[in-house]
């Protein structure tokens, strides 16, 4: 059996959580602190009309306090019935693992906690810490988090302080996150979750959903008489699975760098690893801000192009990795 988790960085630290507790990720927004909170508390934010609590994720685990900053993300998850926000200093990857790399938490551990973690996952030379979240937190400590909700607004404390500039960028990164839906639709239908990457100078992203895993370019086996896109193959897990160079695909000049980035994709049952240049970020993109392709992209490449939005103040191509990747477009199944 598998399971996969979305990690990231903490203090230096690999962490993780069950895909399924993650709801939307976000880089972070201004956050409006509140009076009378225990200090893990960093204050609310307006997520789609909802007003949530914000977690310090450092302070929640013990760990050395840091302010925050731009880089920082912030993931929505359920606690107690409750939807909170929790702080991270970055996104890192998604990670699907197999039961047996997959241990209980150690007698002790230096990091954290013992009673915060609910397992240990080795991945090559990373040793991934997956968190409880449950536990993270004492009965009172959940019994706040879930009556909070009411007092959110009422009383303020003076809000941490930054430069100008980056005050700005935060103030509007919490409007984006406080718009809701034009109408009342399915929660699946309001935004998408997905995987931002880079090919060259630009930036492409792909729905979460067909993305398994990411691993590193480790050795693939040449196969003659291929189209020049197959770099070749390669063995996951005792899987063959074909390996997409997407620079050759999307016409970019120029070799693959050495340990380059693979996303494991699944599409229709089969599975494939892309090549590309670098994974920056995993995302939600609300569809209202999803635009269609610009009228100067020719025709043929528009049918694999779902739009283009933007996203920390850059240009970003959302593809559609079925048409994409359609055997009759490659002219070879994946």
């Amino acid at each position: 059996m598998e399971r996969s988790y979305i990690t990231f960085i903490l203090s230096g630290q690999l962490f993780g959580i069950d895909v399924d507790r993650a709801g939307e990720i976000a880089p972070i927004p201004e956050i409006t602190p509140v009076g009378k909170m225990p200090p893990f508390v960093a204050g609310f934010i307006n997520l789609r009309g909802k007003l949530i609590l914000v977690i310090d994720t450092r302070e929640a685990l013990c760990l050395e306090p840091a302010p925050t900053s731009l880089n920082n993300n912030i993931i929505s998850v359920d606690i107690n019935g409750s939807t909170i926000g929790l702080i991270v200093d970055s996104m890192r990857d998604i990670i699907t693992v197999d039961d047996s790399r997959i241990t209980g938490p150690p007698e002790e551990w230096e990091k954290i906690d013992i009673r915060y973690i609910a397992a240990v996952v080795r991945r090559e030379k990373d040793l991934v810490t997956i968190l409880d979240i449950e536990k993270i937190f004492s009965d009172k400590e959940k019994e706040i988090i879930k009556t909070s909700a009411k007092k959110l607004g009422r009383k303020k404390k003076a809000a941490p302080s930054h430069p100008e500039e980056e005050k700005e960028i935060l103030r509007k990164r919490a409007e984006l996150l406080s718009e809701k839906a034009a109408e009342p639709v399915a929660e699946t239908d309001k935004g998408m979750s997905v995987v931002i990457f880079r090919m060259g100078d630009e930036d492409y992203a792909m729905d979460l959903r067909h993305v398994l895993l990411t691993e590193k370019l480790r050795y693939i086996a040449r196969i003659p008489s291929t189209p020049d896109f197959i770099a070749g193959v390669m063995n996951l897990s005792g899987s063959i699975l074909p390996v997409i160079d997407m620079r050759v695909l999307m016409g970019y000049k120029g070799e693959a760098k050495e340990e380059a980035p693979l996303l494991i994709v699944s599409l229709g049952g089969d599975r494939a690893a892309l090549l590309v240049d670098e994974i920056k970020d995993i995302a939600f993109i609300p569809l209202k801000d999803i635009k269609p392709p610009l009228g100067s992209i020719a025709e043929d490449k528009k049918l694999y192009i779902e739009g283009e939005v933007i996203y920390n103040d850059r240009m970003v191509v959302i593809l559609k990795t079925d048409m994409l990747l359609a055997p009759e477009r490659l002219g070879v199944s994946v």
